[in-house]
Order: C-alpha cells, then sequence, then structure tokens
C-alpha cells in the first residue's frame, strides 16, 4: 500500500509538473510582454553596488531603527564582519552638538546620508535643510550657513540633472568656511559663519555671465561646473561666458493664458559661438586676474582645474574644429600661461576627464587618441613624456583606479570590435601588463581607493548579471550578487542570434542582434523591427545579457527585432569612429539598412512589413531610413529628430561634421528634408514643443517639406516637454509609438495587444 501511494504521488508530481509546462506554453505574446514589462522579471540576490569607505577602511552599510535613526557599519571585505563606523565618543558628541545648536532631542545620528570631506578628517551632512560639517578628530560640529540660491526661470535642463547642478545649488570651499553661488549674473560668496556676504564680480549680465554656463558647454562638452575655489581656499577661478553674438531661439511655452517667451542662446552649427574667458579673484584684496586664454567665438576654453599645490591654475584650450587641444597652465607667480601639451588629430578629439594629478606634485596620468586607439601615458608638468602605459589595438575604457603606493594602473578596455571590456592592470612604468577578467561579456569595474579590492559586474550575452568581490591578485574573496533568471528558463527565453555582417561597403564586419518570439516558427511570417539610437561613436550591440532585455520583449508581440552596429560606432578606435566624419546620415544609414536587408532574405521576416523607431539621433536615423530607403522601411516613429545639421548646436554638430560654410556637400547630404519626396510609408514625428536641445523647428521643416511634397503623415507634439519627454506626456508617447508600430506591422498579437491597451475613449 505505501509503494502505490508513493507511486500515485510521483505520477501526481508529473501530471503537475506537465500541467505547469503546458500552461507557459499557452501564455500569449501579449501575455508575455506584459510581464516582462513589471519590475522583478529577473531578479537579482543580493547587492552588486556597495558605498566604499576612503583608504582601506572598507566599505559601508547602514541599518535604520524602529525610530527612523540609520546606524553607519565600516564592512571589512575580506570576511563580511562589521563594526559600528562612528565611535560612540563621536556619535555622542554629534547628537549633543546638534541637539545643541538646534534645540532639538534627537536620541540618533540625524541624517541618513553623508559624504567624507576635507581630505576625510569631517563629514559633511544635511538636516532638516540645513548643513553641517563635523570634524572627526576634534568632535566638534559646525553649523553651516547657506542661502537660498536663485533659480532663474527657464533653467530647468539647463544642462543634465539640473537639481544638483552648481548653479542652482552653490559651492562649499574646501574647508567649509565659504558658500559660493551666483546671484543675478554675478558670482557672490558668503561667510557659512558669520553670514557675511561679499560681491565678487560686478560685470554681469544676459549677455555676459560670471560663473553661469552658456547652455552649449554643459550640453556637449559636460562642463557643468563654472567656478572653483583654489586648494587654500583664498581665490576663486570662474569661467565668463560672453554671448552677445549668438543666437536666440524663442521658445514659446503655452500652457498658462499669458504665454512665455523663452529666448535661449543657442549657437548654430557655423554660427558665433560665446566667447569664454578665464579669471581669478582673490578673496581677500577682491582683485580679479584674466587669464591670457586668447579667447574668441572660435576657439573652446574647458576644465580649469587647480593644481594640487594651487601655483598653476590648468586649463584647457581647442580650436573650432575641435582637432588641435592644448593642456596649458596659468602660473600664479608669473600671471603667465605656459603650453605643457598639445595634441592634433586628423578629425576630431574627444574630450576627457582622464587628467589625474599624482601626489609628488610634479606628474600627471593623462589619456590620448592621438596612436589611433585610445591609451593612457605619464607626464611630467613640464610637459616632457615619462613613458606610454598602454598600446595595441584594444582602446582604453576608463581608469578605474591609480595605486600610488604600488606604483600601478587598473584600467578597462576594449575588445572584440568593442562589444567586450576587460579589466587590467598595468604597472607605472609600462611594464607587467596584466588581464584580471576572462570571461567573454562586459566588465564595469567598482575598486577601494586603496586598490585592495575590486567588484567585477559582469554579464554576457550567454550569462545573467553578477557582481564577485576579488582581491586584486586575483583572489576571489565572495559573490556579492547573482541573477534569478526562473521566469527567463521558465518562458524559454532564449538569447537573441548573433549575427555578423558586411556593412554597405561589402568589407568591414559589424555585428547585429535577431531576436525572436518564444513561439517562433519559421514557416510563418514576421514583421521586422529596427530600434536604433545611431550616432558617432554609438553603439547599439554589446557583448550583455539580452535575453530579457526591452527588445526581447518587444520580440514577444510577434515581431523579428534587430539590433545592429555601424561603421562610426565606438569601441574600435578612432579609425573606424570617424569613418562617417563630415557625412553624418550616410553611412550609419546605409549600414543599418544593409542589416535589414540581411535579414529579410529569410523567408519568415516579411520585408514588406519593416518598422524603425527611434529618438534624439534615433530619430534623425529614423526619419532618414524612411526617406532613403522607402522601399525597405514601411512605418517609423522619429521622435526629437535633427533633421539638419545646420540646425543645431555648433560643438556637436561641427566635431563631426566641419562647419556648414567648409562642408556644404556634407550638410545638404545630410538633411531630411532633401528626399521628402520620397516617403512612401506610415511615419509619425513626435517632439516637444519647449525642447532646447534639438528645437522643434526640426520637425517643423520636415513637417513643411513633407506637405510641399504632398506627403500624408502623422505628428505629435507635447506641449511644455523639453528633449526628455517625461511624466503623463512621455507614458502618453510610449503608448502611441506601441499603437503606431502594432497596428501597421500588424503583428500576430496586434489585436489582443490593441483591445488590451485600448484608449480610453
Amino acid at each position: 500500500m505505501v509503494m502505490k501511494r508513493l507511486r500515485i504521488i510521483t505520477i501526481g508530481l508529473i501530471f503537475a509538473s506537465v500541467l505547469s509546462l503546458s500552461a507557459q506554453a499557452q501564455k500569449t505574446g501579449v501575455e508575455l510582454y506584459n510581464e516582462m514589462g513589471q519590475s522583478g522579471f529577473v531578479k537579482s540576490e543580493g547587492q552588486a553596488r556597495i558605498n566604499w569607505l576612503p583608504d582601506n577602511m572598507g566599505y559601508m552599510e547602514t541599518e535604520k531603527s524602529t525610530d527612523g535613526f540609520t546606524t553607519f557599519y565600516r564592512v571589512n571585505p575580506a570576511n563580511g564582519r562589521r563594526s559600528e563606523l562612528f565611535s560612540d565618543r563621536s556619535k555622542q558628541a554629534l547628537i549633543s552638538s546638534y541637539n545643541s545648536s538646534t534645540g532639538k532631542t534627537v536620541a540618533g545620528l540625524p541624517f541618513s546620508t553623508f559624504n567624507f570631506v576635507m581630505d576625510n578628517q569631517a563629514i559633511f551632512f544635511t538636516a532638516d535643510s540645513t548643513d553641517f560639517v563635523f570634524d572627526l578628530e576634534s568632535n566638534t560640529l559646525r553649523t553651516l550657513f547657506k542661502p537660498v540660491v536663485e533659480r532663474a526661470p527657464y533653467t530647468d535642463e539647463l544642462m543634465r540633472s539640473m537639481q544638483n547642478s552648481q548653479l542652482w545649488n552653490g559651492t562649499y570651499s574646501n574647508d567649509y568656511t565659504k558658500f559660493a553661488y551666483v546671484k543675478g549674473y554675478d558670482l557672490y560668496v558668503v561667510d557659512t559663519q558669520t553670514r557675511e556676504e561679499k560681491r565678487v564680480t560686478h560685470d554681469g549680465s544676459e549677455e555676459q555671465m560670471n560663473g553661469q554656463p552658456s547652455w552649449v558647454y554643459p550640453e556637449e562638452f559636460g562642463q557643468r561646473e563654472a567656478y572653483w575655489f583654489s586648494p587654500d581656499n583664498s581665490k576663486i577661478a570662474y569661467l565668463q561666458y560672453n554671448e552677445t553674438d549668438v543666437y536666440q531661439y524663442p521658445i514659446i511655452h503655452e500652457l498658462t493664458f499669458e504665454t512665455g517667451l523663452e529666448l535661449e542662446r543657442y549657437p548654430k552649427a557655423g554660427e558665433d559661438n560665446p566667447t569664454v574667458n578665464l579669471f581669478i579673484v582673490d578673496l581677500n584684496s577682491g582683485a580679479i586676474d584674466q587669464v591670457p586664454t586668447n579667447s574668441n567665438t572660435d576657439t573652446y576654453i574647458v576644465r580649469p582645474i587647480w593644481r594640487n599645490n594651487g601655483s598653476e591654475l590648468t586649463f584647457r584650450r581647442l580650436n573650432r574644429q575641435q582637432n588641435h587641444i592644448e593642456l596649458l597652465a596659468y602660473t600664479l607667480s608669473s600671471k603667465s600661461v605656459r603650453t605643457i601639451l598639445d595634441e592634433t588629430e586628423e578629425a576630431y578629439i574627444n574630450l576627457h576627464d582622464n587628467f589625474i594629478q599624482l601626489d609628488d606634485n610634479n606628474t600627471f596620468i593623462w589619456t590620448s587618441e592621438v596612436s589611433g586607439y585610445n591609451h593612457i601615458y605619464h607626464y611630467n608638468f613640464d610637459g616632457t613624456l615619462i613613458n606610454q602605459l598602454t598600446s595595441g589595438e584594444n582602446p582604453v575604457g576608463s581608469i578605474v583606479n591609480v595605486d600610488q603606493k604600488n606604483k600601478k594602473v587598473y584600467f578597462t578596455a576594449f575588445e572584440n570590435m568593442g562589444l567586450d571590456s576587460h579589466f587590467y592592470v598595468v604597472d607605472m612604468n609600462g611594464r607587467n601588463l596584466k588581464k584580471l577578467t576572462s570571461n567573454a561579456g562586459r566588465h564595469s569595474i567598482s575598486m577601494n581607493e586603496a586598490a585592495e579590492f575590486y567588484i567585477d559586474m559582469y554579464s554576457s550575452f550567454d550569462e545573467a548579471p553578477s557582481a564577485t568581490l576579488y582581491r586584486t591578485n586575483g583572489r576571489l574573496v565572495r559573490d556579492l550578487m547573482t541573477s534569478d533568471i526562473t521566469n527567463v528558463e521558465t518562458n524559454n527565453l532564449q538569447k537573441p542570434e548573433i549575427l555578423t555582417f558586411k556593412a554597405a561597403d561589402g568589407v568591414t564586419d559589424l555585428t547585429a542582434l535577431v531576436y525572436k518570439p518564444v513561439d517562433f516558427d519559421e514557416t510563418k511570417s514576421y514583421p521586422v523591427l529596427l530600434p536604433l539610437y545611431g550616432g558617432p561613436e554609438g553603439q547599439d550591440v554589446n557583448n550583455t545579457y539580452k535575453n530579457a532585455d526591452g527588445f526581447q520583449r518587444l520580440a514577444q508581440l510577434g515581431f523579428i527585432v534587430v539590433r545592429a552596429n555601424y561603421r562610426g560606432s565606438g569601441n574600435r578606435g578612432k579609425a573606424f569612429a570617424t569613418m562617417h566624419y563630415r557625412k553624418l546620415g550616410s553611412y550609419e544609414i546605409d549600414d543599418y539598412a544593409e542589416a535589414i536587408r540581411q535579414v529579410t532574405k529569410r523567408p519568415y521576416a516579411d520585408g514588406s512589413r519593416v518598422g524603425v523607431y527611434g529618438h534624439s539621433y534615433g530619430g534623425y536615423a529614423t526619419a532618414l531610413l524612411m526617406l532613403r530607403y522607402p522601399d525597405l522601411f514601411h512605418v517609423g516613429v522619429s521622435g526629437a529628430p535633427v533633421t539638419d545639421w545646420r540646425s543645431y548646436d555648433t560643438i556637436y554638430t561641427e566635431r563631426f561634421m566641419d562647419t556648414p560654410q567648409n562642408n556644404k556637400e556634407g550638410y545638404d547630404f545630410g538633411s531630411a528634408m532633401a528626399y521628402a519626396e520620397n516617403l512612401k510609408g506610415k511615419l509619425l514625428i513626435v517632439h516637444g514643443t519647449t525642447d532646447n536641445n534639438v528645437h522643434p523647428g526640426n520637425s517643423i521643416m520636415l513637417i513643411d517639406a513633407l506637405i510641399k511634397k504632398d506627403k500624408i503623415f502623422d505628428v505629435m507634439f507635447y506641449p511644455d516637454n523639453r528633449h526628455g519627454i517625461r511624466g503623463a506626456h512621455g507614458l502618453h508617447y510610449n503608448k502611441i509609438r506601441m499603437h503606431y508600430l502594432v497596428e501597421n506591422l500588424k503583428p500576430e498579437s496586434a489585436d489582443e495587444f490593441l483591445k488590451q491597451n485600448a484608449w480610453s475613449n
């Protein structure tokens, strides 16, 4: 009887498993699409990113008690043991001082986050909108006075992450005794203890801004800050942006009854740039020295950085063509500028932040692409090259750490046509190069300051994301994070097909991915969809986990989804990146078309139902594919497209296209309007009405050209939205894009999808 009972149970379990598998097999594409859109489809177990503490202190963990106070722990990476970060004496001193200065009676630390400051001898925190500095040596607390910083109208999205910008938040001196900020168009400094305010500059205006960047510098150079305290806090270096001759683009804000007019200073390709000058003000005397930068509208002044010893202010000067850069130094004692090094490239120079001053105060680490690949160099501050640390055809990605004690540099570099990145170490003399990672894929590294431990965050086409802690000698410490891919396996989601194809030139090898639905049947016919970006040195395909990404999700609706790299994509060296120099809208567009040609040769890929979509540069590429290859692409959603490079800004456009005056043929060829008469398919153009990056005028010009050619197309403008369409408008944008693609490409799940995602009316 017992044996029979066990047998019945076993059969029952098998039957239940079959039912479970059957249920999974019966899941529709729309059901799987919806399920994959929910968070936690691929679950992570553990923690991939940790908060390293300074030097060799380990990393930090926190716990919040039931009464709302946070306890901070330092964790020993070697064994995972932890102890409280702050001593009892420091904690009690901090709490007591805080209560005394604020009149409160808190029983725990009054903050949940903080930063180490002042060479890690103090911490900075904010509590109840007030800033404090606590000295860890003397156990003394300082309450910092910080005035309210004005936020001028229409400065939202003047730069990325505007809410964290210097312009909106000001900057403390290195010792936190002073606070600098912009009021109007001038720079002010206030004493954080006495509250005494001092106006530093007096010649600011809407056309000449002191300490406030113009739009184009943060957007295209990443030059977000515009003033810097000297190491001894006695001086401030600041940039002055003179925009007198810069074109003003009108942006209309129409969601109020009294329409708002924003006049954006926006230098369009071939037109006048802001003239940027560099100054140093002595905060004690008020004296201002202008650094002789030889500035004009055809030069760019970027990356002012103080020498660690305060003797010089370094900066970089770039010519308008952006193929010649000089690293310069202004010596305070002689009030003169000297050249440390200069570089010239055939096409353009990529600005970087790999200027690392070493503790000897005489040398620095630098990266450059002058060899044709990005590599690491060690220089004296007099400009002499000490040695080249890396070489070869694997371009350096990022410098992870410079271990000055052991004279080693840790960095990542790209391999395998830029698909993979690996972690390396090399001695400061350029010897003993060692590869620290082995598995093919992308390795992202987080390393402690003392260069004793590192975390390898890794995934590949074949491996789900993981994070592993290692010693720098390569010894495994422990796994920190693994991925639970049960949902991927249960739903039989497979990695996309990896396709190597020839570019449109018939010579160059490129990589594409082909995603298929889980119920793929090669006897059926599927519409093809190409999501893209396509910008210079971008990369649509890399060797990371794709089995459950957004494009895999799209495929479940019944699409063959294609992702492809192109000539001009990144991480394959400078010659490859500059193939479409002065020819934007040519090679990358031809290569996308070639990828689709290759895929639609397959009997299951329906060459009569091909769609494409993208935003920004992807919107531009979408428009051009629809217009230059009208027999190959039938449906497109073009979001915020640049439609003619003469409409875009100087710094980005001229870096890759030269000026319209010098490259009329390239600009004419890359203009979407030139091909308006070719439109045959269904095209939806989408734009935000207050886009201050790619102006709505781009779409309006294309609309006008299409109308003049008697073409039918669709348009959606989102009121008072910038380049990124967000909130309710962003949700609407995503919905209308999916509706447009599904309605017109008609995948097998179209009816079910449209029924489940019907409009409210």
